[in-house]
């Protein structure tokens, strides 16, 4: 499969919730981002991500998606104030808490703002990724992979959620980052596509993005279904 996606130059925001099967509280944020799917400014204005973090798991029941990587992108945030507390449902929007959810409120989505392209060449298990940023810059930068999974649906059988069926839309199932080197006034990298550990999903999405070193807050973004 052979694949090349690209960004407009203005700003894509990242929709990033964060979840976890372990948390009675979540099932109705889970259920909020099924209608994205559909939604005709998917992958062009924005893209949701659903992080499922690892600190409910002790309560009884392991959530087969949480990764202790995406409790401490959760714990980043925070430390950096860009959100105001570390739970479940959590949402940042475009690199900021957004509390919104809980008051029935629309995304906040905010494309205005001109930040440079973001292509992604995915050939054979390999992904390269270039940022032309709008301006030169100094800063060292990553670029973040993930692949997403849908109508993924779990049985949970302990926990808060015990009984219940679980379905998760935008989950991530795999996902891996690596540092952006300098080349032809463009940053770029190229990379080993990351795993889905396991997870088997007929309908699959992938989001790559940019940020700097250390600051979980996206540059740009883009994404297509795969």
């Amino acid at each position: 499969m052979a694949k090349t996606i690209v960004s407009p130059a203005h700003q894509v925001n990242l929709v990033e919730v964060y979840s976890s099967q372990g948390c009675s509280s979540c099932p109705p944020a889970e259920k909020w981002l099924e209608q994205f799917k559909s939604h005709q400014q998917l992958f062009k204005k924005f893209i949701p991500i659903n992080f499922h973090v690892d600190y409910w798991d002790h309560i009884g029941w392991k959530d087969p998606y949480a990764q202790r990587q995406f409790t401490q992108r959760q714990q980043r945030y925070s430390h950096l104030n860009y959100i105001h507390n570390i739970a479940t449902p959590g949402f940042v929007v475009n690199g900021k808490g957004w509390n919104g959810w809980f008051r029935g409120k629309s995304l906040p989505i905010d494309n205005q703002k001109k930040v440079g392209k973001l292509s992604a060449n995915i050939d054979d298990g390999l992904i390269k990724v270039q940022f032309a940023p709008e301006s030169e810059t100094a800063i060292k930068m990553q670029v973040h992979v993930a692949i997403l999974g849908f109508d993924q649906i779990t049985q949970v059988t302990r926990g808060e959620n015990r009984g219940r069926d679980l379905s998760h839309d935008f989950v991530v199932l795999g996902y891996k980052r690596e540092k952006l080197g300098r080349e032809e006034g463009q940053l770029s990298t190229q990379m080993l596509l990351p795993t889905t550990n396991g997870h088997i999903s007929e309908k699959q999405a992938i989001v790559v993005w940019v940020a700097e070193q250390d600051n979980p807050q996206p540059i740009q973004v883009v994404g297509d279904w795969l």
